[in-house]
Formats: C-alpha cells, structure tokens, sequence
C-alpha cells in the first residue's frame, strides 16, 4: 500500500472517533480550558484547527518540569537529543535535524511569548515561571516562518498581576541538588505592572570515570527574567521581556561502546587496548583529564511588543527580538580518557535581530472574515572558533606527520526577509475555510578557516600537498587556511554565499459537527534554510552548504469534548513529503579520513497519528493518556554510509522517530480540613517509547567483519526503547500559602540512550539521568 493510500486508510478510520491535546490541572469535576495563541491571537485550544499540544504553568510545577528534556518526553511525537557539542536537537513527527554548529537552523522553531529564538542553542535555561508552553505540529511557515518544518515551540511566560504577588520554592534532592525559584509581581502604576523570576540550580557530580577515580556532571545556572507590561491608553499596549543565563554546567560525558580505526588495520596503542563502557550504567562515562571538560554559556533575550488599536477592530503590532549567546567551554567529544577525540577551545558568539509588523483585525468579535498582513525582517551573525584534538586516533601516526590538533574558524552573516498573510472565513456557522501564504528570501554569507592552532604541523603537511599536487609552495603560519582550494593549493578560506527564497502556504478547513466536536482539515508545505558545516576537511569541496529542504503536509483531525466537560479527547492523522532532508552524513576524506558532512536526502515520507484523552472520573481525578505512531522511510538517497562504505539507504527509516511513544499520567487531589483549606495531592507519570535509529540505515548496516574493530554492540546506532516512571506526592496548605512536595524521576532507574554519535574512531552514547529524587518547599504570597 502505498504511503497515501495508508494516510486515507487511516484517515477514515479515525475521523468517526470524535477523538491538540491540553494537559492541564482539572478544577472540580471539569477540565480547565486552556487559551493559545497558535495562530497569533488568543483561542480556546479546542477551536484551533491545528494539532496543538498545550502545557499550563501548573501542570509543569505539579510535574516538576525543569528542563526541555523532561517536558519533550510527556509530549506525543517529540524528541530532544543532546548532540555531541551540547546543543539542542528536536525532531517533532520525525522531522528534525542532528546538527551540532551553531550557525545552524533547526526544522522545530523555538519563541518565547512568539520573540524568535532562531538557534535551537539560545533556548538555553528558559522553562521557569510559565504561564504554559504551546507545541505547534506540522509545518508553521505562514505565519512563523521558516525553520519550522517540524513545527513551533512557543513559551509563555507568566505576565505582571494587578495585585502585588509572589512565590519562593526551594529544593533539595539526589546528588546534593539545590534548587530556588520564584517571582515577585505586581503594578507599579494605574496603567504599569513589573514580573521579576529567576532560576538557580546547583548539582554535584553524578557521573563517574570507569578507569580512574575521576567525576564529572555537576550543574550549575542561573536564569532571570524581567517583563513590564504597559497600557498608557485605551488603545496602546506595550511589553517588554528581559531574560538571560549564565551556564557554568559540565557538559555531559559520553560513553564509548565501539572504536573502529579509520586507518584500517592501524589502531593506536590506546585503541587496540582502551576498555569499552562496562555495561549498562547510567552513571559510567569517561572523558580526557586534560583538558578538563567544563561549561561556559551566556545567553540574552530582549524583546518589545507594541499593540496599537488603529481601530476597534484592526490593530497594528510590532514585535523586536534581540538574542545573544557567548560561549567558552571545553568538551570531550569521544567519552574515552584518550584524546581520540576532544574539543578543548569553541569559542562561539551569536546575535541577532528580528523585527515583524502585522496588522489584524484579531479585535473584530464576532466578524465572518479573520486576518493578519505582515512583514519580518532578520539578520543574524554567528561565530565560532573550535580547536580539535584528536592526538590518540589511528590518523596521528608518523605516516601522517602526527597531525594531531585542527583548528576550524567559522563565521556567518545571515539575512531574510518576508511577507505574508493569512485569512479564515466562516463559510456558515459551522463551515470555516483558511488560507495562507508567506514568501521568504534569505542570503547565507559565510566564511570557514581550517587552521594550525598549535604545533604547526597541519600547516607544514598542507605546505607540502600544495607544492606536490599544484607545483607551488605556500607557506603557511599557525593561523593560516589550510583547506586546499579549487587550484589544490592552500592559504585561501572558504568563503560563499547561499542565496534562497521560498514560498510557504497553508489550506484547510474546520467543520463543527456540533458545538463540543470539531474537525479539521490542512494542507501545508514549508521549508527549513541550507545550512553551511564547520568541519575539518582537506579541500574546500567538503565544505559546500546542504539546500533548503521542503515538506508537504496532509492532516486531518478531530477534537472533541465530552461527558459534560468531564472528558476531552483528540486525535489526527497526517502524511508527510518530505524533499532534500538536511542530514549530518558522512564524508571520506582522503587525509582526516572519515569526517561529518551537511547533506541532502531527495526524497522522503512520513505516515503517522496521534490520540490524546484527559478525563475527569470523579472530583479531583484527572486521568491523561497519549499515543503516537509514526512510519518513516527513505524513498531516494545514495550515500557513505558511517563506516565508509556506498550505500542505498532507500527503504531505511528517519532518526530519531520511534514507531510507537505513548504517555499516561494520573493525578489525583483530595480536599483535608472541614473547609478543605489543605489539600493532599499524588501522581505518576508512565513514559514509553520504541527503539529509534540515531543515523539513517542506523537499525540495518552491521559492522564492518575487521579484526582491529571493537565493540558491546553490533548494531550500534539503534537507539533502544525505554519506558520511565515518575511519581509525586505533596501537600498544598491553602491558608497559609506553603506546599510541600516529595518526588521522584525514573523511579525505576530504567537505563536509556538519548543519542550516539560517530566521532573521529569512536562511536560514543549519550545516556538519560538515572533515578532522581528530592523534596521541594514552596511558598505563595
């Protein structure tokens, strides 16, 4: 059966359902409605025809939600994996994109209160004092623009209050954990309020040297922010949103399971004989004791929205975003104590600037015809400066001149430019037709320097290949490009520019078979930026940009409340074209051997649906249970594969897309006193998930039949399934403002890889946080 075919076979077997999703705290015996603003104006979540997955700010303190990782596992469809530079990657219904540079954009946008965070990386420590988080699934180009392909994350921070108010919460847990956060709020004029919060966690060690008595992973951070919210006049509404974090947290060591030499036949001593991870333990790792991994990452967001009522009905609004990261750490990229593999220098610094103009009518209650006109404008400069060291791998030998350190100096100046639009008319009172389209262009200008840092060997051997292959000596001091050019002489950067533009649009339809139960319907394509690498490479060939890349998008789904309020239950199904996905394939270099390389998959799809039920039982009970399924497969796509060999990876499934996830919480509150002014509340989270490739043919191409090749897997690049349970139990004293909370994460300390990675001879895991617990104080005034 062919993939549209099976979309329509599931599509008619789940629209009579009635079966997006909100997780939220029930009040009484119904649940609370939640408010989103999916399409940039205010709506109950179960009147927006689009698969919305909405998180209140309750319901993450309830959970004790602290970091995207925590709330990616509770949402249906959606994966966060570390990657081996420590920044983000999410892939949300299978689109995504494992990339590890910064001047990288993702296919899941990031915003907090709708301000760009353009770089997954900059989302940094924002999940503190929320008034919910909005998960947009599908292709959100119209009306949020490119790079969002997957979908768009949105944070909402919780706004200043009209009465003066605050919270304190403290923590302790495992690994001396301590934790604070809270805020104060309140006006500080008729027309002026003030929201101040912070963040601040500190950890010790929790991961342990398997060849020496060494520890590693200690966090600690802290995050603020400030907003004002303004209404000088009846029609003038200002906001303003500080926010930041210093991050001095250990990057996370990693766990080496295999090394396969790129010089066959030729490992170094330390590879022939280094021990492989012992088993299955979270808390083993190793990493090089010189030098010492260590985190470094500042980040700031400023951002002013201005909404003007031109009239009653239309309004003018302007949003201006500033980012800016700066960063410094050290990181092992190879989870051994050998330097087969490290990153002792990445320096990297971006910012950037976004402003969007749009003008609506979002003010016209009760108006047949709803829509938004606007501009966007963004540039973004971005810098990085790596050192890699790699003295212990089989390509440091004599034959290779003991190259042993290369440096890559990246720089990239980015600018885009849009317009768009979007329309909904409600045909009837139960038939509403949209449209929408947005047009982009963008230049990618970008500057990469492959350098000798230190010992000035690379730039003696690049001095010699220059004078062999092209007849002509230059030579090259420690800070000079070494990349052979065209000519195959050395001494030039790379420098290009990517030039694009593009046309994303939306269609769809929401009928209401009654006023409890709506269905919808959505057609969508959108696109995600080429991006450039930062790679070490002998010729600047290796360093050509990956394209943008496109997806097509059919869904159709439903949601419907039920049972008088008591139930809400939802579900869509979808198909997805996918064009020239962005991967980090593999390139074999004639000197660093095999090496990381953008690439383009032509052609893929991508089947799946999602159900979600919340339901109040009795007073106080609210049961939440989520299922996703997802088919993914590779239709065109000739490549290297991760050992080097050409293969045909049609038929092969997507990374980071397990067929089955599936999520059931309880929470259960009962009223104590005989005016119930305590109340006592429990709950548990189950969390599964099916196994999932980290590359693609990742579950399908077994090892090479080497002699010099060891591993404790055969396979591996399959990223095992998991299940995980988290629990909590507390007590909320109404008359006095405290709450107490006892709570514990992955109870039963199931072990779990997030990621694994291929770097420089080793084949490295990242893994999940082992069994945590602790106790949190709050205290609401």
């Amino acid at each position: 059966m062919t993939g549209k075919r099976k979309f329509l076979a599931y599509a008619i077997a789940c629209a009579p359902l009635g079966l997006s999703s909100a997780m939220v705290m029930a009040q009484g015996s119904v649940l609370e409605e939640i408010v989103v603003t999916a399409n940039k104006r205010q709506q109950s979540i179960n009147d927006v025809g689009l698969t919305v997955t909405a998180l209140s700010g309750d319901a993450i303190r309830n959970r004790q939600i602290t970091n995207p990782e925590e709330f990616a596992a509770i949402v249906p469809g959606l994966a966060l994996a570390p990657s081996s530079h420590n920044t983000p990657v999410y892939t949300l219904r299978g689109v995504g994109y494992n990339a590890d540079a910064l001047a990288v954009y993702p296919a899941v946008s990031l915003y907090l209160d709708e301000a760009p965070m353009p770089f997954p990386v900059l989302g940094g420590r924002s999940l503190f004092d929320l008034e919910r988080i909005e998960v947009l699934k599908g292709p959100q180009g119209t009306l949020f623009g490119q790079n969002s392909t997957g979908g768009a994350i949105n944070y909402i921070a919780a706004k200043p209050t009209t009465e003066p108010t605050g919270s304190i919460e403290v923590g302790y847990g495992r690994f001396s954990e301590f934790t604070a956060n809270g805020f104060v709020s309140g006006p500080v004029s008729d027309s002026t309020g003030v929201r101040l919060a912070f963040d601040y966690r500190n950890r010790d060690e929790w991961q342990r040297s398997y060849t020496r008595d060494d520890e590693l992973g200690a966090q600690e951070y802290v995050a603020a922010r400030l907003i004002v919210e303004s209404r000088p006049t009846d029609r003038l509404s200002l906001l303003f949103n500080l926010n930041g974090s210093i991050d001095k947290s250990d990057p996370q060591a990693k766990q080496t399971i295999t090394i396969i030499p790129s010089a066959a036949g030729a490992p170094t001593e330390d590879e022939a004989n280094y021990p492989l991870i012992p088993g299955d333990d979270a808390r083993l790792a190793d990493w090089s004791p010189d030098p010492y991994p260590e985190g470094d990452r500042k980040i700031a967001q400023a951002s002013l929205r201005i909404d003007y009522d031109i009239t009653d009905a239309v309004t003018l609004t302007s949003l201006s975003t500033y980012n800016h990261l700066d960063q410094d750490p050290v990181t092992d990229l190879d989870g051994a104590a050998p330097q087969f593999a490290d990153n002792p220098q990445d320096e990297g610094e971006i910012r950037t600037f976004n402003q969007e103009l749009r003008l609506s009518n979002a003010g016209a209650l009760g108006a047949s015809v709803r829509w938004t006109l606007g501009t966007n404008y963004e540039t973004a400069e971005v810098k990085e400066d790596q050192h890699i060291a790699y003295g212990d791998n089989s390509l440091s030998n004599a034959a290779n001149l003991f190259i042993n350190v290369s440096g890559i100096d990246s720089e990239a100046d980015i600018e885009s430019y849009a317009v768009f639009g979007n329309m909904e008319y409600d045909l009837s009172e139960d038939l509403t037709l949209r449209a929408g389209a947005r047009y982009t262009d963008m230049t990618n200008d970008t500057y990469i320097c492959g350098y000798s840092p230190g010992d000035g060997r690379v730039a003696e051997l690049f001095t010699l290949l220059g004078e062999i292959f092209a007849g002509q000596r230059i030579e090259l001091g420690p800070r000079d490009c070494y990349t052979l050019n065209e000519q195959l002489l050395p001494g030039d950067p790379f420098v290009s520019e990517l030039s694009e533009d593009n046309v994303s649009w939306k269609v769809g339809a929401d009928y209401r078979l009654n006023m409890d139960t709506l269905l919808y319907l959505n057609v969508s394509r959108g696109y995600k930026a080429g991006s450039f690498p930062a790679i070490t490479a002998s010729v600047q060939s290796a360093l050509i940009p990956a394209i943008q890349e496109s997806v097509l998008s059919y869904e159709l789904g439903t949601k419907a409340t039920l049972l008088d309020g008591r139930m809400q239950a939802n579900a869509a199904v979808f198909y997805q074209e996918y064009e020239d996905k962005q991967i980090q394939g593999t390139l074999k270099d004639d000197l660093f051997g095999l090496l990381q390389q953008l690439q383009n998959v032509p052609e893929s799809r991508i089947l799946g649906a999602e159900a979600d039920v919340s339901w109040v039982p009795v007073n106080g009970l609210t049961l939440t249970g989520t299922l996703s399924y997802l088919d993914t497969e590779v239709e065109k796509f000739e490549s290297t594969d991760i050992y080097g060999n050409d293969q045909d990876f049609s038929g092969d499934r997507l990374p980071f897309a397990p067929e089955w996830a599936a999520v059931f919480d309880v929470d259960y509150r009962m009223p104590l006193g005989a005016r119930g002014e305590r109340e006592l509340f429990m709950g548990f989270t189950y969390n599964y998930r099916t196994d999932a490739d980290a590359y693609i043919g990742g579950s399908r191409i077994p090892l090479p039949d080497r002699a010099d090749i060891r591993t404790v897997y055969e396979r591996p690049f399959i990223i095992d399934g998991y299940t995980t349970v988290d629990a909590r139990l507390g007590l909320q004293m109404l008359e006095n403002g405290l709450t107490i909370t006892a709570w514990g994460k992955n109870l039963f300390d199931e072990f779990y890889a997030t990621n694994l990675v291929s770097n420089s001879d080793v084949v490295m895991r990242m893994v999940g946080q082992p069994r945590t617990y602790g106790v949190t104080l709050a205290y609401d005034f």
